[in-house]
C-alpha cells in the first residue's frame, strides 16, 4: 500500500488494535494477546479497516474505464487465443487472462471446474462439496455514544472473543474507526443441505439474518448489556448472514490477506510478459504463481483452521488449549507471529524501507528456488 501511495489514506480509516481478549460468557478474562509489540518489531500496529472504505480508496485511484460494473459471468470459453466471457446482460468480454476473484462460489470457478471435469483434469479433492461447518452473522453498528460504550472512541481498540458456556455461539466484537463496532457471532450450521452443492449461494437473505438475530440477541457483551443493544444500533443493510467453511476464522483476515498476496504475485509475474502474450508464456506464469503461493496458502489455511477449531469447540480440552494459548509468554507469541510476517513488494515500483527492528520483506531466493525455473522463457522488461 505504501508503494502504491495509499498508506496515508488507509491510516486515516484504520483503527489500531492493542490486544485480543478471550472472555467467558460472564465477561471474565481467560487470557489476553498483546498486539502493541508489532509496532517496534515490524514497523506497524495491527489495524482493523472497514472493507467498504478500503475498497472505496482503491476504486478512487483507478481509471473509471478500467472497472466494468454489472458483469455477472454466465459462461467462459478459453483457448490458445485467450478467453471469452459471456455476461448476464448480454455483453461479451475478450481478454488474454481471466482471474476469478469473487469467492468460492464464483461463476468463473464453476465454469473452470466444468471444463476441467470434462477433460478429466479436475482433482478428486475439488469435486468434493465445500465443508461448511458454521454460520456467521456479521454486523457493523452506526456510530455509538462513547459514554455508553466505553472505549469505542479510544485511540486503540480491543478485540474481544466471548465463548459461550451452555451455548454453541462464539461472539466476536471489535471497535472500528468512526466510533463504530464490528460484531460477529459464529455457531453450528443450521441448514441441512449446505454441503450438497459446490457452488450454492453462500449469503442468506435479510429475513434469515433477522431470524438469526432473535437467537443471539441475549448474548452478553463486554460493554454491559446484551447483543440486542448493538443489533438495535445496526442498520439492517449492515447485517449479513453467511455460511462459513472450516478453512478460515471469520475475524482473522486471512482470506483477504492471502488474496492480496496472490494479486501481488500474479502482478509481478504478468509484468514480465511482453506482447504478444502467448498461451505458453501465460501458462508458465501461472505455474510459477502456483509454486510460489501454494505453500504459504496451505499454511494459512491449516493455521486458521486450527485456531477456529480451538475457539469454537465446546469441551474441557478446548478450554485448556484456549487458556494456554492466550497466556503464553510474550516472546513465544512474537516468535509465532514472526512466521506469518512477510511484506512482498511490487517489483516494478521503487522499494520501501523496513520500519521495524525485524525485516519482514519477502525472502529473496535464487530463480530455481523461487519457482521461476519454469518461467525462464518469459520476457523481462528492461
Amino acid at each position: 500500500m505504501e508503494q502504491l501511495g495509499l498508506l496515508d489514506e488507509i491510516m486515516e480509516i484504520a483503527k489500531p488494535i492493542s490486544c485480543i481478549n478471550l472472555r467467558k460468557h460472564n465477561m471474565s478474562i481467560v487470557g489476553k494477546l498483546d498486539c502493541t509489540f508489532t509496532k517496534d518489531r515490524y514497523g506497524f500496529y495491527s489495524y482493523i479497516v472497514q472493507r467498504t472504505e478500503f475498497c472505496q480508496i482503491l476504486i478512487s485511484k483507478m481509471r473509471h474505464d478500467r472497472i466494468l460494473w454489472g458483469r455477472y459471468v454466465l459462461d467462459v470459453v478459453s483457448g490458445d487465443a485467450g478467453v471469452q466471457v459471456r455476461c448476464a446482460n448480454g455483453h461479451i468480454e475478450q481478454a488474454s487472462v481471466l482471474v476469478g476473484a469473487d469467492g468460492a462460489h464464483s461463476a468463473v470457478r464453476q465454469n473452470l471446474y466444468r471444463t476441467l471435469k470434462e477433460k478429466a483434469f479436475l482433482p478428486k479433492s475439488d469435486m468434493e462439496a465445500l465443508k461448511f461447518t458454521q454460520n456467521a452473522i456479521i454486523g457493523l453498528t452506526n456510530p455509538l455514544n462513547a459514554s455508553q460504550y466505553q472505549g469505542v472512541n479510544d485511540e486503540f481498540g480491543e478485540c474481544n472473543i466471548v465463548i459461550g458456556k451452555d451455548s454453541p455461539y462464539t461472539l466476536w466484537i471489535s471497535p472500528t474507526s468512526g466510533d463504530k463496532v464490528n460484531w460477529s457471532v459464529t455457531g453450528p450450521l443450521l441448514t441441512n443441505n449446505a454441503g450438497d452443492e459446490n457452488f450454492m449461494v453462500s449469503q442468506f437473505g435479510q429475513e434469515e439474518a433477522e431470524r438469526t438475530c432473535l437467537l443471539i440477541k441475549d448474548l452478553k457483551i463486554p460493554f454491559g448489556g446484551t447483543l440486542a443493544d448493538l443489533i438495535k444500533n445496526t442498520s439492517r443493510e449492515c447485517i449479513t448472514k453467511i455460511l462459513v467453511e472450516e478453512k478460515f476464522v471469520s475475524f482473522s483476515g486471512q482470506g483477504a490477506e492471502q488474496a492480496i498476496m496472490d494479486a501481488i504475485c500474479l502482478t509481478n509475474l504478468f509484468y514480465k510478459l511482453e506482447s504478444p502474450y502467448t498461451y505458453n508464456d501465460i501458462r508458465l506464469a501461472f505455474e510459477a504463481y502456483q509454486e510460489e503461493r501454494l505453500p504459504a496458502t496451505k499454511a494459512a489455511v491449516q493455521s486458521s483452521g486450527q485456531v477456529a477449531n480451538m475457539i469454537n469447540s465446546q469441551s474441557w480440552s478446548a478450554d485448556f488449549k484456549r487458556k494456554l494459548v492466550f497466556n503464553l509468554p510474550s516472546w513465544i507469541q512474537a516468535a509465532s507471529v514472526d512466521k506469518t510476517q512477510v511484506r512482498p513488494l511490487l517489483n516494478f515500483l521503487p522499494p520501501i524501507r523496513d520500519r521495524g527492528a525485524r525485516s519482514v520483506k519477502s525472502v529473496k531466493l535464487s530463480e530455481d528456488e523461487r519457482g521461476f525455473r519454469s518461467t525462464r522463457s518469459l520476457s523481462i522488461r528492461s
